[in-house]
């Protein structure tokens, strides 16, 4: 069967979204460290709620759906190429290492979603957080991303 675009091209797509989006999650917390370190209604504070936001709306998103998208389409055509077969036959011989990347990246969105709603709460200028807790909160993506590239990459079991 021949399909819209071939494996690795959509493979190094979904790699590329996973990069932006990963690198975005990474230079949030960053920014809310910066922004809740910063004089309240002062000039940093000003570019840091600027910033993230842009950093948000114009990388962040995008490469999340992207990814997202990438991903469905890797699983739907290639992963699990004989939907012919009852859903749960299909779903059984799908490996099992993927359900630990599938559940690793779901909680990476539930991170992003997070990392919104953090956003606009500092943008009205409630800091519940601090400096240091969100210089830690960024390390988080990084070690799931590592998680989940070697889970995709060595495939486990």
């Amino acid at each position: 069967m021949e399909h819209l675009i071939s494996y690795d091209l959509a493979r190094g797509l979904h790699i590329i979204a996973d990069i932006a989006w990963v690198a975005g999650l990474l230079m949030l917390p960053r920014f809310y460290a910066y922004q809740t370190g910063s004089q309240p209604g002062g000039e940093l504070e000003a570019k840091m709620i600027a910033a993230s936001r842009s950093l948000r709306f114009i990388i962040v998103m995008p490469s999340m759906i992207l990814a997202w998208t990438f991903g469905i389409f890797l699983f739907a055509t290639y992963m699990v190429p004989d939907w012919s077969r009852p859903l749960p036959e299909v779903l059984a011989r799908v490996p099992h290492w993927f359900w630990l990347k599938l559940a690793l990246v779901l909680g990476l969105s539930a991170y992003h979603g997070y990392l919104i709603g953090e956003g606009r709460k500092l943008a009205k200028g409630e800091r519940r957080h601090s400096e240091k807790f969100w210089r830690r909160m960024s390390e988080v993506p990084f070690l799931v991303a590592i998680v989940v590239v070697l889970l995709a990459t060595v495939e486990p079991f």
